[in-house]
């Protein structure tokens, strides 16, 4: 079970990189900002690299 946390965190981190790159960094590079969108996209990004170091440190206590 340790193992599929692991994973399912790995998996996770990913998902926040590819949420960071589309909803921070393009609009920046397409010049089409949004306050909104960006704090919504560091609200998801914080959010999950949270959630990931928190499955991928869980196995690591036990």
């Amino acid at each position: 079970m340790c193992e599929f946390f692991r994973e399912l965190g790995k998996h996770l981190l990913n998902l926040a990189l590819l949420i960071a790159g589309a909803l921070i960094v393009q609009p920046l590079v397409n010049n089409k900002f949004s306050v909104s969108l960006a704090l919504a996209g560091t609200f998801a990004y914080l959010t999950l690299v949270g959630l990931s170091y928190i499955l991928i440190s869980r196995c690591d206590r036990e």
